[in-house]
């Protein structure tokens, strides 16, 4: 069996796409429909992080004699995970979270219409919803290939587990912050903005009102984005109590 073969072999044992295999790996498609043609041959690099995804020894990719897959050890099973591939979910993470953000603030931000007379008002306040509706849909019905990330043992290089540790650490101190931020816009929004003008004053306590719930959007919007990026950091350096959490 040729390299090549034993790549696409693993590959679908696995239940790997190509397409889900190059994201693990930090290379395009075409280069693994390359290695399992026999067309191309990877990095050394390459070879290490595909042994621990597969969970085989490097002498079993090397040697086309073998015919057994020996498994390894099992304190390095798991889904492997390279710097790459954690940079890529990392930002992959972070664009789903800010379509996330935007719909909720999209809803909330949209009550700034929602009590004005004017018939246009209204027009635009159901335009918003069905914005942050598309967008909440445009997220749920993506393809997710970082989806076994969120299941499985995940396995690191040390140097990588330590890099994910740091800035961790560091993205919680400024999400403390941040989140402080955005709960102090939303009880602006929310408890003080209705209270500055009395009732009276109809137009000006629309717009203070007005003012308010789009302080709340965008305090929805910090609120909802840091806390996912911070839940992605904490699923990757504490994957096995994360898991445990969610069962």
């Amino acid at each position: 069996m040729t390299f090549g073969e034993k790549i696409q072999k693993l590959r679908k044992e696995a239940g790997l796409s190509q397409e889900e295999l190059s994201y693990q790996l930090g290379v395009s498609r075409q280069a693994i429909s390359k290695w399992e043609r026999d067309s191309g041959y990877p990095e050394t690099e390459k070879i290490v992080r595909m042994s621990k995804i597969f969970d085989v020894t490097l002498d079993y990719l090397l040697n086309e004699e073998d015919s057994q897959k020996p498994e390894l050890a099992p304190d390095e099973k798991g889904l492997y995970v390279s710097r790459e591939m954690a940079e890529v979910f990392l930002s992959y993470q972070k664009r789903k979270m800010v379509k996330i953000g935007v719909s909720v603030s999209l809803f909330v931000g949209g009550l700034s219409l929602s009590f004005w007379d004017a018939e246009m008002s209204m027009v635009l306040f159901m335009v918003l919803l069905i914005l942050g509706i598309i967008l909440l849909f445009s997220v749920k019905l993506a393809d997710n290939p970082y989806r076994r990330m969120w299941i499985e043992n995940l396995s690191f290089d040390k140097v990588v587990k330590s890099e994910l540790a740091s800035a961790y650490a560091d993205k919680k101190k400024s999400a403390y912050m941040i989140n402080l931020a955005g709960i102090a816009l939303i009880a602006i929004g929310f408890l003080l903005c209705p209270m500055l003008v009395p009732a009276e004053m109809y137009v000006l306590d629309n717009i203070v009102f007005a003012c308010g719930m789009i302080l709340a959007g965008v305090g929805a919007f910090l609120c909802v984005y840091v806390s996912g990026i911070v839940r992605a950091y904490r699923m990757l350096i504490m994957n096995e109590e994360y898991r445990e959490k969610r069962k």
